[in-house]
């Protein structure tokens, strides 16, 4: 073996691309599952969006999950000419899951985006944006069927993947361009909503906290946007094992980072119902202290805590103010009658003490 081979056997990304995929699946899971804790403490209706979230936790997690086996069992991470010292027969099953994997990644980030803009159609009447939302989710759902069926019949036979003998597509093209459709419908559901928003007659501190709801739901465009410029680099018919480390483990990210960007919007009942709970602890405990030294207890506001804890942070005052407990409805809460057209759909809740 030459110096040039000596070298590139300690060559590997399998410890990466493994790190990567088991940390993802947590944070997925753990993501998915706050989702519907916050549903549940709010006492909020699990509509369809939460079964698209359901379904691309499956995928994503499957994703992963192909992506270790490729590791494993593939070599992804190694460079090629060391795996056919290692074992030729390796290629071959490395070459079937990158069929697999780039299929998956494709699927994984059609759920998280068609609940956001199933959240969108939820809060937005205007006839215009819902038909644009509409339109957003046709392209989002033909761009994966047009992709997913060039996958399986760009290459005759498909057993082209592994022997390469017969015909096939220019790969890098097919996985270069069939995600850029991810970044332009990114680029639309994050102007969408911000015309209705600058328009609310509210104030900048509640237009700021809706227009950062929908920022959460797009901080995916980044991780495409990082996705494709990887992709166009990188010629996955050269050293194939190797240069499909890099792209495993970037679908995996943009995958992963549209589940959980869809997550975080509905996380604010969750985030209440625990500040509500420090609130309340830190209460108590002032008013054992009091009650240890003789003073009189301070009285407990219900839920929120003590007058003396609200002198003592003034900011918490302003915290319980109508704008503070801003809510979005979900479809279906309210009659579509009793709404005007061109209206973002909210709620207040706050009490007279």
């Amino acid at each position: 073996m030459d110096e040039h081979s000596e070298e590139q056997l300690h060559q590997s990304k399998q410890h990466l691309i493994i790190t990567v995929s088991i940390v993802f699946i947590v944070l997925e899971v753990v993501c998915v599952v706050l989702r519907f804790t916050s549903k549940f403490v709010e006492r909020l209706k699990f509509g369809w969006d939460d079964a698209l979230m359901v379904v691309g936790l499956i995928l994503c997690v499957a994703d992963a999950s192909c992506t270790i086996a490729a590791v494993k069992y593939g070599g992804v991470g190694l460079h090629q000419e060391i795996i056919r010292q290692i074992d030729p027969e390796m290629l071959v099953t490395a070459t079937k899951f990158l069929i697999t994997t780039p299929l998956l990644y494709f699927a994984t980030v059609v759920p998280p985006k068609l609940a956001i803009l199933h959240l969108y159609l939820s809060i937005f009447t205007d006839k215009m944006l819902r038909k644009i939302c509409y339109g957003t989710g046709a392209v989002i759902i033909i761009n994966w069927l047009v992709v997913t069926i060039a996958g399986v019949v760009s290459c005759r036979p498909l057993s082209y993947y592994w022997t390469f003998h017969g015909s096939c597509i220019d790969i890098n093209a097919w996985l270069r361009w069939g995600g850029f459709a991810h970044i332009l419908t990114d680029v639309v559901m994050l102007i969408l909503p911000m015309p209705v928003v600058w328009n609310l007659h509210a104030s900048s501190r509640l237009k700021l906290g809706i227009w950062v709801t929908f920022l959460m739901g797009s901080v995916g465009m980044v991780s495409s946007i990082i996705r494709f410029r990887e992709f166009y680099v990188t010629d996955v018919q050269g050293d194939v094992t190797w240069a499909a480390s890099t792209l495993v483990v970037w679908a995996e990210i943009e995958g992963g980072i549209y589940l959980i960007a869809a997550c975080l919007p509905t996380y604010r009942p969750l985030t209440k119902f625990l500040w509500r709970r420090v609130l309340r602890k830190r209460s108590q405990t002032g008013e054992s202290l009091h009650t240890g030294t003789g003073h009189r207890a301070s009285q407990l506001r219900p839920g929120l805590g003590s007058t003396h804890n609200e002198s003592k942070f003034p900011w918490m005052e302003a915290s319980r103010s109508e704008e503070d407990v801003l809510r979005m409805v979900t479809l279906g809460s309210r009659s579509s009658a009793d709404i005007k057209p061109g209206q973002i759909v909210v709620e207040h809740h706050f009490s007279v003490h």
